[in-house]
């Protein structure tokens, strides 16, 4: 009995434990994104053309943080995100569609922004020394390890970024991940959707794991190629 008990006691601990160190949705399953390894690195140019993600699963922006309540797709706001990882790198790509773009004001609260978090050392708790925030169409002047590489494309409807991780980006490695969007109408920010579990606001200071996997050999030997050595061909 006593066995038994303890048993119970030990169990009970490491899933607590678990929960502690995960964020974790309305059904209490981890909440995380997949970024699989891919055998070709896109460019980052904007456009969302490479063919690595093409049979990439989306993730949706579909939290309001503000609120704490779920977006609703409308002609107002919708955004997506892919993630995939190469030879040390992670690269992430956007799509967001608003009805109207704010962007090159004077002032950065008045502009359309996306606000990320890239926790590499996996402390899983915001920090501003994890936070980058990118106005829509500047890819100047945002960079800073280890962020690498901004680009818009399609009038600021896309994006792709890059991030250097080195062994970090490695198979079963996680890092703490976020994403959101500040959209912003007339000077005043309306809302900040986002990437993150039902009922998640903006007072939550845990963050969403990205976890490396890969369906094929992460063999760092193999010879790089890029599309963009495609493209320049034309």
């Amino acid at each position: 009995m006593r066995k038994q008990i303890l048993f119970t006691g030990i169990l009970l601990l490491t899933v607590f434990s678990y929960a502690l160190g995960h964020l974790r949705d309305e059904n209490l399953q981890n909440f995380q994104y997949n970024a699989e390894l891919v055998s070709v690195a896109p460019i980052v140019d904007g456009y969302l053309d490479d063919p690595v993600w093409e049979d990439v699963l989306p993730a949706k922006l579909k939290q309001e943080i503000i609120t704490g309540n779920e977006w609703h797709e409308s002609y107002d706001f919708t955004g997506s995100f892919k993630a995939v990882w190469r030879s040390g790198f992670l690269y992430v790509a956007i799509k967001i569609q608003d009805d109207k773009f704010e962007k090159y004001q004077s002032k950065l609260f008045r502009e359309d922004q996306l606000i990320l978090y890239i926790d590499q050392y996996h402390d899983q708790l915001k920090d501003e020394l994890y936070r980058y925030e990118i106005p829509i169409g500047t890819e100047e002047g945002v960079l800073r390890s280890p962020l690498t590489s901004v680009a818009w494309g399609n009038d600021g409807q896309t994006c792709e970024l890059s991030f250097r991780l080195g062994d970090i980006a490695s198979k079963d490695n996680s890092i703490g991940f976020f994403i959101a969007y500040d959209d912003v109408d007339n000077g005043q920010l309306q809302n900040t959707i986002a990437w993150a579990p039902d009922g998640y606001t903006d007072r939550d200071n845990m963050l969403p794991d990205l976890v490396f996997t890969a369906s094929i050999n992460p063999n760092a030997q193999q010879k790089l190629i890029r599309w963009g050595q495609i493209k320049r061909l034309y």
